[in-house]
């Protein structure tokens, strides 16, 4: 994949990235729902919502991370090649 690619691959999931923080902020307000005395949320439910949420988030951080690498070995390279 050419260097450009791998940028807008890496623009791309840090974008996801910032959503998925964004995301993670929000789930605060669920949690405290699930607290609620009538809530419709219960917490065993809360808990499987925000432990995907943390997992996803964690993944996009691998993947972020890896384009990365991925786009300063492709510049390396790139700028390497007459």
């Amino acid at each position: 994949m050419s260097p450009e690619m791998l940028r807008t691959e890496l623009d791309r999931a840090e974008e996801a990235e910032l959503q998925s923080d964004e995301q993670l902020r929000q789930l605060t307000g669920l949690i405290d729902k699930a607290c609620a005395p009538s809530s419709t949320v219960n917490a065993s439910d809360c808990a499987k919502i925000v432990t995907a949420a943390l997992a996803l988030n964690e993944r996009l951080r691998d993947r972020t991370g890896k384009l990365k690498s991925a786009v300063k070995l492709a510049t390396v390279e790139a700028n390497r090649k007459p």
